[in-house]
């Protein structure tokens, strides 16, 4: 079975996960530490111990991914994000979301990857992980 089923495709996870993945913050939130002060240093220690190792792409994974490239989407930063919503977008398929309504849950992601390229736009983007994702993650 490709599709892990205790995964949902929730909007807000996704805003919450496409601003963090392609950092929508500001300048003057940036850490009053400088790079090389020891309260920098034990704060980048306790984020290198506290954040988990990254899983193994399954086969299938990494097709979807390769797909995406192909056709010229950046995924590289944002790979494990974009397996997630591709895993859910399989989820919602099962579960009888028709496109459209799986296309507006998916746009802040795929709004950030359209800017990131310059012959992509958000709808392309959106139905290109749709279509890729039926074709490799889905059952």
């Amino acid at each position: 079975m490709r599709i892990r089923s205790e995964r949902t495709l929730v909007a807000p996870v996704l805003v919450t996960l496409a601003l963090a993945v392609f950092g929508c913050g500001h300048a003057e939130e940036q850490p009053a530490n400088t790079p090389g002060s020891p309260a920098a240093e034990s704060e980048r220690d306790e984020v290198t111990r506290a954040a988990p190792a990254p899983e193994a792409r399954t086969d299938d994974e990494q097709a979807f991914l390769d797909e995406l490239n192909q056709i010229g989407l950046p995924t590289g930063m944002s790979a494990d994000t974009t397996v997630e919503v591709g895993i859910g977008i399989c989820q919602n398929i099962d579960d009888g979301v028709d496109t459209d309504t799986i296309l507006d849950h998916i746009r802040p992601l795929t709004s950030a990857i359209a800017t990131r390229s310059a012959d992509q736009d958000t709808d392309r983007v959106g139905r290109a992980i749709v279509e890729a994702s039926r074709a490799n993650l889905c059952d």
